[in-house]
């Protein structure tokens, strides 16, 4: 590609309900890049891979939104692998927004549900049970980003984002990821 912020993402991610049709759309900076439907009590083994142009160096996100017609509490969504441009943004990254149901609400009503709720949240892994938004947050080209305000407000937040260059030379070995036919 002549873009230099035209990049390659790939996501690899399986997903499962035994009681309801059930869908996943994926979005990179709001634009919808896959969206699918799921018949029930199938699991469906999914890479998605794609070019998006980012346009420039600044903040961008990487959104998979799940949802079904009814809970189950045999269902799964698992994200193993996130990558951009061959860097990897570790899976337990992600920054979950339950879909609000009847099943959440009675999870937040007593005391040990919360906690349950806040280390699901906060420590994530990689298997997830519950219909929402799980969202990837990362900076391309953090040297180049020429907003100071930008810069400021991403690094008072205190949460350490992860990063992506587009310079293929700058990346450092262990960042570099390794797909392969069973990720």
């Amino acid at each position: 590609m002549s873009n230099r912020y035209t990049l390659k993402n790939y996501i690899a991610i399986s997903t499962f309900n035994p009681d309801s049709p059930h869908k996943i759309e994926v979005k990179i900076n709001e634009t919808k890049i896959f969206y699918k439907e799921f018949e029930k009590n199938k699991e469906y083994n999914l890479k998605i891979e794609d070019y998006f142009d980012y346009k420039g160096p600044g903040s961008n996100s990487l959104e998979v939104t799940w949802n079904g017609e009814r809970e189950c509490a045999k269902k799964y969504l698992k994200i193993y692998k996130v990558v951009v441009h061959d860097q990897t943004i570790s899976s337990h990254s992600v920054m979950i927004t339950p879909v609000k149901n009847e099943y959440i609400e009675n999870l937040l009503s007593t005391e040990e549900g919360r906690k349950l709720y806040r280390k699901k949240i906060l420590y994530p892994g990689h298997e997830h049970g519950w219909y929402g938004l799980y969202k990837f947050n990362f900076l391309l080209d953090k040297q180049e980003i020429k907003d100071k305000k930008q810069q400021l407000l991403i690094s008072s937040t205190g949460i350490r984002e992860k990063f992506i260059h587009s310079d293929a030379t700058k990346v450092h070995p262990y960042r570099k990821a390794v797909i392969n036919e069973d990720q």
